[in-house]
């Protein structure tokens, strides 16, 4: 957990001040302007996504092992799917997404508190809490987040 918190300025710093971060960035906007000049595009991308998919192994491991010891067919119950919407929320930004990933871990205790203080509804309404939540954040929001312009186009490149 500790080590979350710590990601996110490391994020800020290889993003804004490394030349790997700054790929990352341009591969992101105009995938055919930073291979103009010299950067391999694919190689880029296929980084990020082994970088991402190695941070989310870690998160799941730490989930099924580090805070409950065992192993449980769908343990994350949709989490997942708040993973991508706090991208969004945080527009694309790492300590927007850290905010947004503490705001949804605010609802989910308090939906424990109410449950555990016997608040006078119904447990499967306290237990949608964050989901309802997610879900008003991103249908209110939608119009202001800026993702990235070459975000799930493909790169051919010579074309």
């Amino acid at each position: 957990m500790y080590l979350a918190y710590l990601l996110a300025p490391v994020s800020i710093y290889v993003l804004n001040r490394t030349t790997f971060g700054l790929k990352i960035r341009a591969v992101g906007q105009n995938p055919e302007a930073a291979d103009s000049l010299g950067v391999r595009v694919n190689a880029v991308r296929y980084a990020t996504v082994i970088l991402g998919s190695a941070l989310a192994g870690l998160a799941g491991a730490s989930l099924s092992i580090g805070l409950l010891s065992i192993f449980q067919e769908n343990i994350t119950n949709g989490i997942g799917f708040i993973a991508v919407a706090l991208v969004y929320f945080g527009s694309w930004r790492p300590l927007g997404v850290l905010a947004g990933a503490l705001l949804f871990s605010t609802i989910n205790a308090f939906q424990l508190w109410m449950q555990v203080l016997g608040a006078p509804i119904p447990s499967d309404l306290a237990v949608m809490l964050p989901y309802i939540l997610t879900i008003v954040v991103l249908a209110v929001g939608v119009k202001q987040i800026r993702q990235p312009a070459a975000l799930t186009k493909p790169y051919e490149r010579g074309e």
